[in-house]
């Protein structure tokens, strides 16, 4: 985790309970959660090689508004590959 750029989570406050009561205990800074990356007000990886990782706890109503956004930019792409389920 230490050698990504930007560690990222989806809620931040959950994320520091965690950390707090045990869990997550060695996390470095958080760079941004997922409503300042999808809002713009922080970036997100900014150049082909930074490294940027996040940490989602589960948040539906957060997956469900970002998921339309990355499937289509998957779309457009070209990447992603197909699971058989």
């Amino acid at each position: 985790m230490r050698e990504c750029a930007k560690f990222c989570t989806d809620d931040l406050p959950q994320l520091l309970h965690y950390r707090d009561v045990g869990y997550f205990r060695d996390i470095p800074d958080v760079h941004a959660d997922l409503g300042e990356l999808v809002t713009g007000a922080k970036p997100g990886r900014e150049n082909a090689t930074e490294r940027t990782m996040t940490c989602n706890l589960g948040i539906a109503m957060d997956d469900m508004a970002v998921a339309p956004l990355v499937y289509r930019r998957a779309l457009e792409a070209g990447a992603g590959t197909w699971l058989p389920l």
